[in-house]
């Protein structure tokens, strides 16, 4: 039998429950990706992270050749136009069954409900799996039956639902027949999508999988401590290869047990807080798809869409320039703009002064941040920026606000990381490198807003607003 396998954001051959049952079924199979560059555009995915995907679809093709399955590159409009490919590709191939791995943003699960209904009434096998979580979306309830909508008592069901059987991996697969159809010229697509930063960021299976290695083993277990400081190298980078799937969760989960005594929950407190890590962005899954309003550009809490946000282009734009005058905000910006990555620390820093001090709507961090993101995800992404304007799930109290100095002088008290990414700043002296008494001496800018009137302001808006 032949069968076809629908690549998504699941780039890899090892631990893919798609592709391994797949070819337990299949003898021969062949392998699609689509290219729906008008979706990727409406998703506001930056171009690195396009790039990324590309570059990983080139080793991904590498690597389905060791097992006789052609990876073919189709181009479509959007979505929608992609259930006539496949239905086209399955009758021009003669395949009998499709298989493919789940995803849980609204377009993403309406696309794959409609193609998976119609290919069943058609007569086609259709087979789909979790493997971007653990605990598939809509399983894990509170004592009351409801859906988590707060981190920590998830986590904990997280780990009293878990089963031995859940961590098992599933092998790379044995080589299947030989198919006498060519492959996609997946070197010469991915040209087309090069980005400037590339060289930061390598891709392939084998590569992340030792570096996560070697993280864990030389630096996991200062992880809790160094995370929190940008100037240190304390974090694995490894969103951008979870993202698109060039390593699984599960995979990570497990290699963090083989450095932690074959325990998850408890044991050496670094370790177990990169596994608390990989778990918010299972949260964040379980949200998404549990509560999809929030990728339909609303927030969480309902309440809070009624407040009035500051149209102020400028102090937005400035924000966006990485020239606010706040110089751990402009630093992280301009890390971001840069390598395509922002330190997650700053992710929270930059994005409460962006929906806080300066009273803008978060949807327009969110956005940005997906424009430049390596590794921008959905749900992560709106997760994350929902939290920090209190507007989310487990969001912070509207009152708590992170004072950008603050901030500044705990998690980067020599400057070190500023003067990275703010060179008008590197003959500043360390006693006012976090906010300096006369920034224009230095070709620096001056605040665009007083960062005690402004948490003020953001207290009393939100404070105004009625919940009933």
């Amino acid at each position: 039998m032949r069968s076809l396998i629908w690549f998504r954001n699941d780039l890899r051959v090892d631990d893919n429950p798609a592709l391994s049952n797949c070819c337990v079924i299949s003898e021969e199979v062949i392998a699609v990706y689509f290219l729906t560059e008008s979706q990727w555009e409406q998703h506001n995915d930056s171009k690195a992270k396009k790039s990324f995907w590309l570059r990983s679809l080139v080793c991904l093709e590498k690597e389905l050749q060791k097992l006789n399955i052609p990876l073919l590159i189709i181009e479509t409009e959007n979505y929608d136009s992609i259930y006539a490919s496949l239905l086209k590709l399955m009758q021009q191939y003669d395949c009998k069954s499709l298989y493919f791995n789940n995803e849980y943003p609204v377009n993403e699960l309406k696309r794959d409900r409609y193609i998976y209904k119609s290919f069943k009434e058609i007569g086609f096998g259709v087979f789909n799996y979790h493997d971007q979580v653990i605990h598939p979306p809509g399983s894990l309830k509170t004592k009351a039956g409801g859906n988590f909508s707060v981190y920590s008592p998830f986590k904990r069901k997280w780990f009293e639902e878990l089963t031995e059987e859940q961590l098992a991996l599933f092998d790379i697969p044995s080589p299947k027949n030989k198919v006498n159809i060519e492959s996609s010229d997946v070197e010469k697509i991915s040209k087309k999508f090069a980005s400037k930063i590339d060289d930061l960021w390598p891709v392939g299976e084998e590569y992340i999988k030792s570096k996560v290695t070697d993280f864990l083993s030389t630096k996991g277990h200062l992880y809790k401590d160094d995370r929190n400081f940008p100037a240190i190298d304390g974090c694995s980078k490894i969103s951008p290869y979870l993202n698109s799937g060039i390593v699984s969760p599960k995979w990570c989960i497990l290699e963090a047990k083989k450095y932690n005594q074959n325990l998850l929950d408890e044991g050496d407190r670094g370790i177990v807080h990169w596994v608390s890590e990989i778990l918010w962005r299972e949260f964040y899954r379980h949200i998404i798809y549990n509560f999809p309003k929030v990728s339909m550009n609303r927030p969480f809490l309902d309440y809070t869409e009624n407040l009035e946000w500051s149209k102020n282009i400028e102090h937005l734009q400035r924000w966006k320039d990485g020239k606010t005058g706040i110089p751990i905000v402009d630093a992280g910006i301009r890390e971001m703009l840069n390598t395509g990555w922002m330190h997650n620390r700053l992710r929270m820093i930059v994005a409460m002064f962006l929906s806080k001090n300066l009273l803008i709507d978060w949807r327009e961090g969110e956005k940005f941040f997906m424009e430049h993101l390596i590794d921008g995800d959905i749900a992560s992404n709106n997760g994350g920026w929902q939290w920090s304007a209190s507007t989310g799930t487990d969001a912070a109290p509207y009152f708590r606000i992170m004072n950008p100095e603050t901030q500044s002088i705990k998690f980067d008290p020599q400057g070190e990381y500023i003067k990275k990414w703010i060179p008008e700043l590197s003959q500043c002296p360390i006693s006012e490198i976090h906010m300096p008494v006369d920034p224009l001496k230095y070709g620096y800018y001056q605040p665009i807003v007083d960062l005690k009137k402004s948490r003020q302001a953001a207290i009393e808006a939100f404070g105004n607003l009625r919940k009933d």
